[in-house]
């Protein structure tokens, strides 16, 4: 996995790892409440619609999938009504770096669920051919990957969170597919355009979370796993094939378990988290996390 190249600190803080959803974080083992009502960002494939999935198996009452392919979108609501005959959906087309089209997208969410939009997820996500040395990177490459992976992010925040806020009883969740590989400084994968902008999001949310915890939001930075996504599978390259073993679905039940029952999860807001880790670890070592203020980018000075 990526800690094996700069990580390791943060990918083995616990000792056991999930591959796929089992156990306490099977999404059919955790029925959410009605309504529950999510917006997914990047839902066309791969990750998105494995967290699309999982939501539809936990019974999510309403969703939104939102992506600039439509056509993949189509195939996402078609495996998630397969699952849940019951869920109401809706596809939007969206162009997260576009201020319009994410503003766009969160009046076609206010018009269908009002004031009852309980989480968001933003996964989409950009990576570009590997180029390990500055000098190689490709400006526009590099200026895509912020464009996408942080400034979506943002856009996101802005247009999206206030919908979360007006529902004073929902689980008001700010999701965002991060990837441990913001600590990444070496190694095959350690490329400036998509690690550095990864680690802007990271911080980001992470300026999210003291904003807008005393209103009641939490958010939330996940680390899907080491999946071979349809992106992963175009732009890594082979030395780092073998470690991509997790399940596409593993994040979206990991998100699944946060939100079901979020206020119990507030103490995890403004971290990041990986999909691997085995949760009954995580809530084992809550008093160390919060007392130390674990799993942050910090600056140490002794």
């Amino acid at each position: 996995m990526a800690e094996d190249w700069g990580s390791r600190g943060v990918g083995q803080f616990l000792s056991d790892r999930f591959s796929k959803p089992e156990g306490p974080i099977d999404p059919t083992l955790h029925r959410l409440r009605t309504p529950f009502n999510v917006c997914i960002v990047g839902a066309s494939r791969g990750i998105g619609a494995g967290i699309a999935t999982s939501y539809a198996k936990a019974g999510a009452s309403g969703l939104t999938l939102a992506s600039r392919r439509i056509s993949g979108l189509e195939e996402t609501a078609r495996q998630c009504r397969d699952i849940n005959s019951a869920v109401d959906i809706d596809i939007v087309a969206c162009d997260i770096t576009s201020a319009a089209s994410v503003a766009t997208l969160a009046e076609k969410c206010k018009a269908k669920f009002g004031d009852h939009l309980d989480v968001v997820v933003v996964n989409s996500g950009y990576s570009g051919p590997v180029k390990l040395s500055v000098l190689d990177t490709d400006p526009d490459t590099f200026q895509n990957a912020i464009n996408v992976n942080y400034v979506g992010t943002f856009l996101c925040a802005k247009y999206l969170i206030p919908l979360l806020l007006a529902n004073a009883t929902g689980a008001r969740a700010f999701i965002a597919v991060s990837s441990l590989a913001v600590c990444l400084v070496r190694g095959p994968i350690a490329n400036a355009q998509y690690c550095v902008s990864k680690a802007a999001q990271l911080k980001l949310m992470e300026n999210i979370h003291e904003q807008f915890l005393p209103q009641g939001l939490q958010s939330f930075s996940v680390h899907p796993g080491a999946v071979l996504s349809e992106m992963a599978d175009e732009t890594v390259p082979d030395a780092f094939r073998p470690h991509l073993t997790d399940s596409t679905d593993l994040c979206g039940a990991f998100c699944v378990w946060l939100t079901r029952d979020a206020a119990s999860k507030q103490w995890l807001s403004g971290r990041l988290l990986s999909a691997t880790w085995d949760v009954r670890e995580i809530e084992a070592k809550r008093e160390e996390i919060v007392s130390k203020d674990l799993l942050k980018l910090k600056v140490q000075v002794v």
